[in-house]
């Protein structure tokens, strides 16, 4: 396992067409002029309440030395840009995707899934520089304010904000949501924004050419399925590569500025990669935590989302959700009655009955939302070593009849969890070998066994399959953690 933002109010029509008159700058990163209907102070606090979203659900990642590490290599770029009196901040998050995005008002993340593909730090300059690039050309507050100025004709009462996922929205469990999708102009403006920022910062230019054939290989090897949105908004990487190549050499940029191989390696040596199951796991339907020692059982059929306060599940029609969460309260009574006086909650019929011999209240209730939307559900409250879980399945009011039954059910399946093999999974983990003499890599997987097969190797450490590696250098496996099988 892994709450709301405060809604920026529109200005007024008659304020919006008067600024929409005089706030057209031209911004000194881009030298454009651009529509900015937004104050950066309200573009900063924008940021600082999405970050707060981000961190909730995505959660940071447990490094401090490599959070430390790459806040400072995002510092030292930042003070570079045309930007430099923003609060920046630079984070690792959690995820094991390949991505990174930024927030408006210089809040960046990068993902440890991105970092265990780079092999420098000039590839971290490269895409932290992109995403301060999205911030200084401040693409989100562009986009922002068109979409101001495309209500004055339509008189829409609130302005619909592309950064921010509603958390407590429960049709939207997906995190792409909370990320602005920039057009292609601004990824490829971003770019070169990029490729400015990491030659300022005195890296080679020519590992950000490395960092789109990464991307490339990524996207190719995903098959065209599942691939995060990062890749969804982007140019084509093959493209990206090709307009890099040539900004460099219209330039005539110098190659042979810092890589920083050797450092960045050490940096990562030892991240978790891929997914993490001490922070809990599927095995089909079935949800199962080992640091906390419980099982729970969701329709198989559901799409299902482990985040770092809560798991979920949507069903197909997508018109019912079953959620599993912490409850701050000292008791599953007293649990019970915190939900039921929340406002716009009605409670309906109560009941104490154990699930699986563990203490448990259970309570149907009404609600109703913003929007005015009538909701039905149930909720139960089960304690189990020491924690108070919160168990909710609920559906729009006309559709209660038919899930009830299979909420029960799935509320009813919590319990203890006891699989020795469930209990004691630990997570995959980059590590670095140096070699004593040349090897390819075929050979290299022999002697070193991966846990990863030889096409996924070749990708993290940026080699072809039949690549030759010379003796000293330092080369990425992943070992321990096997998932159970699913």
């Amino acid at each position: 396992m892994r709450r709301s933002l405060r809604t920026f109010r529109p200005l007024p029509a008659v304020a919006l067409l008067a600024l929409s008159i005089v706030s057209c700058p031209v911004n000194p990163a881009t030298g454009e002029r651009q529509l900015i209907l937004i104050s950066e102070r309200q573009e900063i606090e924008m940021g600082r309440e999405g970050a707060k979203q981000v961190e909730a659900i995505i959660g940071l990642y447990d490094d401090p030395d490599l959070q430390a590490y790459v806040d400072e290599i995002g510092q030292e770029l930042a003070a570079k840009s045309e930007r430099p009196h923003l609060p920046w901040s630079f984070k690792v998050v959690d995820d094991p995707v390949v991505n990174a995005f930024a927030l408006p008002g210089g809040f960046i993340y990068v993902t440890r899934g991105i970092l265990g593909h780079f092999n420098s730090e000039a590839e971290l300059a490269a895409v932290v520089g992109h995403e301060i690039g999205h911030v200084t050309a401040r693409h989100s507050a562009e986009q922002l304010s068109r979409a101001q100025v495309a209500q004055l004709g339509v008189g829409v009462g609130v302005v619909f904000v592309p950064e921010i996922a509603q958390y407590s929205d429960f049709l939207s469990l997906g995190l792409n949501l909370m990320f602005l999708k920039f057009s292609r102009d601004d990824e490829r403006q971003a770019d070169d924004l990029g490729l400015r920022y990491m030659s300022r910062g005195g890296y080679d230019p020519d590992e950000m050419v490395d960092v789109f054939t990464m991307l490339g290989r990524v996207s190719e090897a995903a098959g065209g399925s599942g691939l995060p949105s990062w890749f969804s908004t982007h140019p084509d990487p093959g493209e990206r590569q090709q307009r890099i190549e040539r900004a460099i050499a219209q330039a005539g940029t110098a190659s042979g500025g810092t890589v920083g191989s050797d450092r960045y390696l050490q940096m990562i040596d030892g991240i978790v990669f891929g997914e993490n199951p001490r922070q809990g796991f599927f095995r089909g339907g079935t949800f199962m935590h080992p640091d906390l020692e419980f099982r729970f059982e969701f329709p198989s059929d559901w799409q299902t989302q482990n985040m770092p306060q809560a798991v979920a599940g949507l069903s197909p029609q997508e018109d019912a959700i079953i959620q599993l969460t912490l409850a701050d309260s000292s008791s599953v009574d007293a649990a019970a009655r915190n939900f039921l006086a929340e406002s716009g909650v009605q409670a309906g019929s109560t009941f104490s009955q154990s699930v699986n011999g563990l203490p448990a209240y259970w309570a149907y209730f009404g609600a109703t939302t913003q929007s005015g939307s009538e909701l039905r559900g149930l909720v139960v409250f089960v304690e189990h070593q020491g924690h108070i879980y919160q168990l909710l399945g609920y559906t729009i009011a006309d559709r209660m009849g038919t899930y009830d039954p299979l909420f029960q059910r799935s509320l009813a399946s919590f319990e203890q969890l006891t699989d020795p093999a469930a209990l004691n999974v630990q997570p995959s983990r980059i590590e670095l070998v140096r070699l004593d003499r040349e090897m390819t890599l075929q050979q290299f997987a022999e002697r070193y066994p991966s846990t990863l097969p030889t096409a996924t190797l070749a990708l993290i450490n940026n080699l072809d399959e039949g690549a030759t590696i010379p003796r000293g250098a330092q080369v990425k496996r992943v070992v321990g953690g096997v998932m159970p099988e699913q």
